[in-house]
């Protein structure tokens, strides 16, 4: 086939015969009609077809034409440039030198790209790419790299990311590098970032990853930093005032804290009516510390009527005393219906 004929055949108002079409120029291997293809992709209105294209190109060598294809990326059309980002990444470390060669593309709508395209070629090859788009002027860009040396834990890039934290005052770049520290930041990331926020007057707009990050990374010389936020004031921001305690009070084996939170949770437990999650949340907590009483607290706790409250009461009750645990659900599986029922009578089995 030569390229007159491929370019009437793409006109054809069948879609079918434009499929064989397509599927000709696979199946030929011959590099004179490539372009045609990689034009028509343009024009084309249907999926089908432009999905076979692009699986064409996936599989033949296109190395000539990856500029043509970069093109995609200045396309109006999402789908198109979306093809260019599944086409390069296809092609593996093969595709990453031409990348990184157009990384200085002045659209910074096309360098965000070509890093989407970087990334999906899953080359250990395109890290540098991604830690050098750490100082494009374009906060999109920036941002993009982050996020993504962030997925991938490149730990090396760690304190440019923190840098480029304290000395942004873009919001959205800030919390993409939140979300990324938060991944991979350390004890010592956590207090250079209460640091910036302000600590305990922190802006909103960054609390809840703040919070996450204190969360996930923070040592327990942050602890009491989390309790500060933990009364009736931030109610907005139980979640993850209790999932972050909650992940310190675990990941370091924590039996005591001070009496006024350790109060103040159990009476959260028992009455904050509207936040089952914090509930629940706060239950898990109290698991760990050294309370008094805690068997009794367990088995008030299996008569509430939050039934995730009650299962997870029912769990740990059976540590301290199996025998009541098992008779309690017992009790409550003669009247239990549906899901619950059946939640029940899986707890009853392992117990």
């Amino acid at each position: 086939m030569d390229r007159q004929t491929l370019i009437e055949k793409l006109k054809n108002t069948d879609e079918a015969e434009r499929i064989y079409t397509v599927e000709d120029v696979l199946s030929e291997k011959n590099e004179d009609l490539y372009q045609v293809l990689i034009c028509h992709m343009y024009s084309e209105k249907s999926r089908l077809v432009r999905e076979l294209i692009v699986e064409a190109f996936k599989v033949l060598d296109i190395t000539p034409f990856f500029a043509d294809i970069a093109k995609y990326f200045e396309s109006s059309d999402a789908y198109v440039r979306n093809c260019a980002i599944e086409i390069f990444g296809a092609k593996g470390e093969d595709a990453v030198a031409f990348l990184t060669s157009i990384m200085d593309h002045q659209n910074r709508e096309v360098r965000k790209l070509v890093l989407d395209s970087l990334v999906a070629t899953s080359s250990k090859y395109s890290i540098p790419a991604l830690r050098a788009a750490l100082n494009d002027k374009a906060p999109n860009v920036m941002m993009t790299a982050v996020e993504y040396l962030g997925k991938i834990y490149d730990d090396d890039s760690l304190e440019d990311i923190m840098k480029i934290f304290e000395q942004t005052t873009e919001p959205m770049v800030r919390m993409s590098c939140l979300e990324t520290l938060t991944i991979m930041g350390k004890p010592a990331t956590v207090d250079r970032v209460l640091a910036v926020v302000g600590g305990k007057v922190m802006d909103s707009i960054y609390k809840p990853t703040v919070l996450r990050l204190v969360g996930e990374k923070g040592s327990t010389r942050h602890l009491d930093f989390l309790l500060s936020f933990l009364n009736n004031k931030n109610t907005m921001y139980f979640k993850e005032i209790a999932n972050a305690v909650l992940k310190i009070v675990s990941r370091h084996d924590i039996h005591k804290l001070d009496e006024q939170h350790t109060k103040f949770m159990l009476n959260n437990l028992r009455n904050l009516d509207g936040y089952p999650e914090e509930r629940l949340t706060f239950l898990y907590i109290v698991s760990h510390l050294d309370i008094p009483d805690k068997a009794a607290l367990y088995e008030e706790l299996a008569s509430d009527s939050n039934e995730n409250i009650c299962l997870t009461a029912l769990e740990h009750l059976a540590v301290t005393d199996r025998d009541k645990a098992i008779r309690i659900t017992e009790m409550k599986l003669a009247g239990a219906k549906g899901e619950f029922r059946r939640m029940l009578q899986g707890l009853l089995e392992t117990l």
